[in-house]
């Protein structure tokens, strides 16, 4: 039986983050496009909407959860398998997507070398600062939550998640120059498909990683630790 694609992108999108993301990586723009239907949508990338529209159905609605008074070892978990293992998933993409774009003479080359720089450094601090938290600070949190005494380190876990806050800053500050570099992730009519994905790939990593920073500074961090 055909899958319904007369549904709009902000429709798709807004059901998980998980279709939100398999939108963009078929090169689909939700905040540009949302009004189109993923018919319309489809139609001039060449994708099949039935078949786009069957991969979306492997990633139903899922509700968004109030963290605020969650237990710590589940957000924790959280923290680390969507948005550790996407941020990580996403970095080995892009830089993929990049490193095919530029051995292609075409529009934006310039642009790219310059956000492969970024890119490498983002990467660089965001795989040491994962591990940090997965080994270290995270740990720890979790022994708090449950009376134990946190793992000996060099530094106490309040120590660690100040310096974690302020590495938070250093990645926020790289996206920041990713983003001027692209024009805000602007897509020139005579970008090829790659670069299209590039741009969308970086927006959506960009929010997303907004998201995972607040759950840390914001609800993490301050539910367990003591200022």
């Amino acid at each position: 039986m055909p899958l319904d694609p007369t549904p709009t992108l902000d429709t798709l999108a807004s059901a998980s983050p998980a279709a939100l993301r398999h939108l963009i990586r078929l090169g689909l723009d939700p905040l540009q496009d949302g009004s189109l239907t993923l018919a319309e949508a489809c139609a001039p990338l060449g994708l099949d909407p039935e078949a786009t529209a069957r991969d979306l159905a492997a990633h139903p609605p899922q509700p968004r959860r109030d963290w605020t008074h969650a237990p710590l070892t589940e957000l924790i978990e959280h923290i680390v398998t969507h948005h550790h293992a996407f941020t990580r998933d996403e970095l080995v993409r892009i830089q993929k997507l990049v490193d095919r774009a530029l051995a292609v003479p075409g529009p934006g080359q310039v642009t790219l070398i310059k956000v492969k720089v970024h890119i490498a450094a983002l990467t660089r601090d965001l795989v040491a600062h994962f591990q940090m938290e997965e080994r270290n600070l995270f740990p720890a949190i979790r022994a708090i939550e449950h009376g134990a005494e946190p793992p000996l380190s060099l530094s106490t876990p309040t120590e660690q998640a100040r310096t974690i806050t302020a590495e938070h800053e250093v990645a926020e500050e790289l996206f920041h120059t990713i983003r001027m570099l692209t024009g805000d992730y602007a897509i020139p009519a005579e970008a090829g498909r790659d670069y299209r994905l590039i741009c969308l790939a970086l927006r959506n990593l960009e929010e997303d990683l907004h998201l995972h920073l607040f759950l840390e500074n914001h609800i993490l961090f301050p539910r367990s630790l003591p200022r």
